[in-house]
């Protein structure tokens, strides 16, 4: 989709004949199928013929290194529109390039944003191992450090996340950042449900390249393609495990229904791609999008950049005729003048860093009830946060960033305390009440059989015993901290002693019944045997 875009730029930027005048901007393109040896190949054909090239263009990644760092010896300017990585900012390296692709590490602010946002000061990462990651999690740590925020793991993954996302679980990670393209993704999220990483607990901030290399995806990624990819999970599963993760995602078109540069709108530039894609045989209206579709807007403002470069260049007497391959003073003031280009595309405001990054605005959403709802933008550039107040929490809160430890002081009920020491009382007094009975009737025959001591020692024991009930029922709300100890000590002696003597009184009455029962039965027989044997010798 990026050729047509640029095509139509092309159309547009020669048709007005105040723009560049004397001059007619040409195209010479081919595919490079995001293969940097490929690119280079086409790179050196179109150097190497006729006519001779002012500036490259280029798409992705990996085909944008691969030219940048080979067009400063040619003294080329280059501008990609669909390059993300975050190497492609080092000026040592790539000293003239430009893009109007955000960085990926355009989210990293947005991120530390919704962090301080929401609270959140401990955070997570789970990255797939590729160049483009690694380098926006550098980014982010950097950003992390400054602004306080700890980062308690960073887990990397090459196709297989599942020690991963089971680290993560050990770690007790709450917030998390993901980076990984949507295949990884789909892998990703059905081990989160495995793992039971998903719900009013935690948060995932998720920066999915959906659009990269791979073409467009649906809102609906984490529901498609999961036999395809052999996903473990089904879709009301994945449905389940995706709910309420955010997003950052740079904006790539105009929000706004402002007359741009080109003199249209983003919506009559889309309409107007969108009929030029169906005559190319793209079911359009049935969402069917092709490859680089999202870019689009990248492409055409591309386009309109190198236009306005050469005008600036126009106005300042500078003379693009005597361009050569060997002329640095020219490349420099070309440099210079895309360097300072500022105006509104059909992708939103177009401005580049210092170091040749696109400065853009990014979009937050969030995923509620299986859909995508923005919840906001970030303006990088004037730190200026617009929030529409739409977040909806698993729970109705915002989840910490930790597992909360509180110290709660558990007390006993009072009502059950009041019931069972009133119960001990009403013991104690029936207790004390029998203690005077056997004393007061201890010299009748009946209680002297009983063993009266015996008795008096095991109600006391029992009183005892039902006294540390009071004991066992203090607590934090009774007694004070430094007090505890001398209560723990004496709940244990009252009812180590208590229990001695109740149970070792009735043991003695026990065995003392024992006794008795065991010698008279001896005594018995003894007798009898004395008299048989008596009447025996007496026959």
């Amino acid at each position: 989709a990026c050729e047509p875009a640029a095509s139509l730029a092309l159309e547009d930027v020669n048709k007005r004949k105040d723009l560049l005048p004397g001059f007619i901007l040409k195209l010479h393109w081919n595919d490079s199928e995001c293969e940097p040896g490929l690119g280079a190949s086409v790179m050196y054909n179109l150097l190497y013929n006729k006519p001779q090239k002012l500036m490259l263009l280029a798409g992705c990644s990996t085909v944008c290194t691969t030219v940048a760092e080979a067009a400063k010896m040619w003294n080329l300017v280059v501008l990609c529109y669909g390059a993300s990585s975050p190497a492609l900012s080092d000026r040592n390296r790539f000293p003239t390039l430009f893009r109007t692709h955000p960085s990926a590490t355009v989210h990293n602010p947005t991120r530390i944003k919704l962090m301080e946002k929401f609270g959140w000061s401990r955070v997570a990462i789970l990255q797939q191992a590729e160049e483009v990651f690694i380098s926006t999690v550098e980014d982010l740590e950097a950003r992390c450090k400054e602004s306080g925020i700890e980062i308690v793991t960073r887990q990397s993954f090459l196709s297989d996340p599942t020690d991963a996302v089971r680290n993560l679980r050990r770690q007790d990670a709450r917030i998390i950042v993901g980076l990984f393209y949507v295949v990884a993704a789909r892998r990703v999220l059905c081990e989160m449900y495995k793992q039971n990483i998903y719900g009013k607990s935690y948060v995932w901030l998720a920066f999915l390249i959906m659009f990269i290399l791979l073409g467009w995806y649906e809102d609906n990624w984490f529901e498609v393609n999961l036999e395809k990819e052999e996903i473990e999970c089904n879709r009301e599963q994945m449905r389940m495990a995706a709910e309420g993760h955010l997003t950052t995602e740079a904006l790539m078109w105009n929000q706004n229904n402002q007359t741009t540069i080109s003199g249209q709108t983003a919506e009559d530039f889309r309409l107007r791609l969108n009929e030029v894609l169906r005559q190319a045989g793209y079911d359009i209206d049935n969402m069917r999008y092709p490859e680089g579709y999202q870019e689009a807007p990248l492409a055409y403002d591309a386009v309109w950049a190198v236009a306005l470069d050469k005008l600036s260049l126009n106005k300042h007497g500078k003379s693009l005729k005597n361009f050569t391959y060997t002329n640095k003073e020219i490349a420099d003031d070309i440099y210079s003048a895309i360097n300072s280009t500022q105006f509104l595309g059909v992708s939103g405001y177009v401005a580049f860093s210092s170091q040749g990054d696109r400065i853009a605005l990014t979009q937050i959403e969030q995923m509620t009830n299986g859909t995508y709802i923005k919840l906001g933008y970030y303006d990088t550039q004037n730190d200026n946060l617009t929030w529409l107040n739409k977040e909806k929490w698993s729970g109705g809160k915002v989840p910490q960033d930790r597992t909360i430890v509180r110290i709660v002081l558990r007390t006993v009920s009072l009502p059950l305390f009041i019931c069972m020491w009133t119960v001990s009382c009403i013991g104690i007094m029936a207790a004390i009440a029998l203690i005077v009975f056997n004393v007061w009737y201890r010299h009748r025959r009946v209680i002297q059989s009983s063993h009266p001591v015996c008795n008096t020692i095991m109600l006391t024991g029992i009183c005892i015993c039902l006294w540390s009930v009071f004991l066992l029922g203090l607590d934090g709300q009774f007694v004070n901290p430094h007090m505890y100890p001398a209560v723990c000590q004496a709940r244990a002696w009252l009812l180590t002693i208590g229990f001695t003597l109740a149970y070792g009184a009735m043991f003695s009455k026990v065995w003392r019944v024992h006794r008795l029962t065991t010698k008279a039965k001896s005594e018995v027989k003894i007798h009898f045997s004395s008299r048989k044997l008596v009447f025996v010798t007496l026959k």
